[in-house]
């Protein structure tokens, strides 16, 4: 694996207590003051810890390489969950069975369907296309925000008009539910272009997981097209990753309230606290369940399959403070590779 260099240490930023935090969130949106883009926030810091983002890529001895063989149920992991986040009513049987088969499930809406067939697209289109450009991360956003020409689900927001696909606005404005962050808006400047641009220059410079961190937040902030934001900065998010041999984040299992108010509290606050937690164990997740600890080591006693939450919880724990985990099973995913 090449070596990457890994940017600073961790970030002065000012982050508030949890107290606070919470108190802050207790205020709905249109209560709380508006708070306009900030330039400073497309830094690298705050950002993902250097150190924790080096053990991301150390906790992934025992797991699949991201190959061929891991890609069918990729797709359908990052397809269901990345769909959830944007409110589908899929669940993981009904994505597996579109993907696979073409089956649609009748009994749900049209739109959850078409949403679920353009992350698959993104995502193979992403397989095949691992660097981190604007031409790539343009035309996953294209693929995300089809409407395939449905009269049925030209109104939808998860879709746009075909001038819209895969370019950054120029005359569109944007306001985000549930926030008070107001995204930049310069029309006819080329602004939204060069802040993708910016952000896309930035990323190439930091270790692949913290570029990945740094994808994940600020492609969405910047809020560069007119919809689809943050699910372009979820699938570009992995461009960094597959570009470096490492595992992708499927986003399977991310509570959808704890990623959003993540989200916001970066977008309003500054603060990267709430959305690193939820990256961490996202990313902890995904490895866990691209093990192949269950196939190569049966003689340990480790049962992936029923322990997820649990194995991944102690990975995120090693992540934090760097202390060796206690459990076998979860240290066998720092040692497994060295022992084979």
């Amino acid at each position: 694996m090449p070596l990457h260099p890994i940017v600073g240490e961790p970030s002065p930023f000012a982050v508030l207590p949890p107290t606070e935090e919470d108190g802050y969130f207790a205020q709905p949106a249109h209560a709380r003051p508006a708070v306009p883009f900030n330039d400073d926030l497309l830094d690298p810091e705050p950002g993902l810890d250097p150190m924790r983002a080096a053990r991301c890529a150390c906790i992934q001895s025992g797991a699949c390489p991201p190959d061929r063989r891991f890609l069918s149920d990729f797709l359908v992991d990052f397809t269901w969950a990345s769909s959830l986040l944007e409110g589908s009513s899929y669940s993981s049987l009904d994505t597996a069975a579109l993907l696979a088969c073409g089956e649609r499930n009748l009994a749900k809406p049209l739109d959850d369907a078409v949403l679920a067939l353009n992350h698959q697209r993104a995502a193979e289109h992403l397989w095949e296309h691992r660097a981190l450009s604007m031409e790539n991360v343009c035309r996953m956003h294209a693929l995300l925000t089809d409407d395939h020409g449905l009269a049925e689900v030209c109104d939808c927001d998860h879709f746009l008009p075909i001038e819209q696909r895969g370019k950054p606005r120029e005359f569109e404005d944007v306001r985000l539910h549930q926030s008070a962050y107001l995204p930049p808006f310069r029309p006819g400047t080329g602004h939204a272009t060069s802040l993708l641009e910016r952000v896309i220059v930035i990323a190439r410079t930091l270790h692949p997981v913290q570029a990945a961190f740094y994808l994940l937040t600020r492609m969405a902030y910047i809020q560069s097209f007119a919809n689809g934001n943050k699910r372009t900065a979820r699938i570009a998010a992995n461009l960094p990753l597959l570009g470096s041999g490492l595992l992708p984040l499927s986003y399977v299992d991310v509570d959808k309230a704890e990623y959003l108010r993540g989200m916001v509290a970066f977008y309003e606050l500054g603060s990267v606290r709430l959305i690193e937690r939820v990256f961490l164990r996202a990313y902890a997740k995904s490895v866990v369940r691209a093990c192949l600890l269950p196939q190569s080591a049966p003689e340990k006693g480790i049962d992936i399959g029923a322990q997820i939450d649990a194995i991944s919880e102690e990975l995120v724990a090693y992540i934090h403070t760097g202390n060796r985990p206690a459990s076998p099973r979860a240290d066998a995913f720092l040692s497994w590779r060295a022992a084979a």
